[in-house]
């Protein structure tokens, strides 16, 4: 199984205001056939955990996240993203260059990279003497209802806490399996339930937290069925740690490298939990 990322740029010919959430850009060019149209039944579906991320536009490291209603951005400027998906037929012809006309403005649109990530030989052995750093880019939703044992799901099932802006590393490597989950293209709730339950409990009796900086932050996703404002809140920043145990630590740098490419929690096919993962030496 391979996940395709491709790295592009978008320069629009005119002053533009980018649509909430941005990463609407890309999804209408693939929804209206203009770029990679064998992904429009993948992004149209209704499934919980689908195995495809749409970046947010942003320019270099920043991303196009809005707390209001209007983004504005200038002429000729470069807004860069990705998508990750996995390989489908096709997929080859159908990334191209061009100039495109959208709802949202005129774009040009340039591929900068592609990268191809065979899951199946992802080593890890190499790194097992580093502590685990992940940075969460856009602000990741992790419910820690993940965390229930999968016999109590039905009865706190109406019970909404929000999410979690300070996740456990159980937490975060349930939602990490729930990204390499989705690729095997499983959809078996129950199953993973329990199998997220019982790696977060054991990740995080067996996780040394080395440091993070975590913080809450608020932006606006899109407009519901009366077209008022949606908004979440999530967490953004970083936190490193390392895990005693050696198989419970290669799975959770397997998972959390898919993660880097299908990001992590929910709504990830709005760019929200867009996260990069390093490796670093023990001090």
């Amino acid at each position: 199984m391979h996940i395709f990322k491709v790295n592009y740029s978008l320069i629009p010919l005119h002053d533009v205001i980018l649509p909430v959430p941005s990463s609407k850009v890309l999804k209408n060019l693939i929804l209206s056939g203009k770029f990679l149209p064998s992904l429009a039944k993948l992004v149209e579906s209704e499934i919980k955990s689908k195995p495809l991320f749409i970046s947010a536009l942003g320019n270099g490291e920043f991303r196009y996240l809005s707390s209001d209603d209007v983004m504005s951005v200038k002429a000729n400027s470069k807004l860069n993203g990705f998508i990750s998906f996995p390989y489908v037929e096709k997929v080859y012809n159908e990334i191209s260059e061009g100039v495109y006309e959208t709802p949202y403005g005129k774009f040009s649109l340039i591929i900068n990279s592609i990268e191809i990530l065979d899951i199946q030989s992802i080593r890890v052995e190499d790194y097992m003497n580093n502590n685990i750093y992940v940075e969460f880019v856009t602000p990741a939703l992790l419910s820690s209802k993940v965390l229930l044992p999968p016999s109590l799901k039905e009865k706190y099932k109406k019970i909404k806490p929000g999410f979690s802006l300070l996740p456990s590393v159980g937490l975060i490597l349930a939602y990490a399996y729930r990204s390499y989950y989705s690729i095997l293209g499983r959809t078996d709730e129950q199953e993973w339930s329990i199998r997220a339950f019982k790696l977060g409990v054991l990740s995080n009796a067996l996780a040394k937290i080395v440091g993070f900086n975590l913080s809450p932050k608020t932006v606006l996703i899109g407009r519901d069925d009366r077209n008022n404002l949606r908004k979440s809140r999530g967490v953004v920043g970083w936190i490193e740690f390392d895990i005693a145990e050696r198989k419970m630590k290669k799975l959770a740098i397997k998972y959390l490298i898919i993660s880097s490419y299908l990001g992590l929690g929910r709504s990830r096919g709005i760019g929200l939990g867009e996260i990069k993962v390093m490796l670093k030496k023990n001090k």
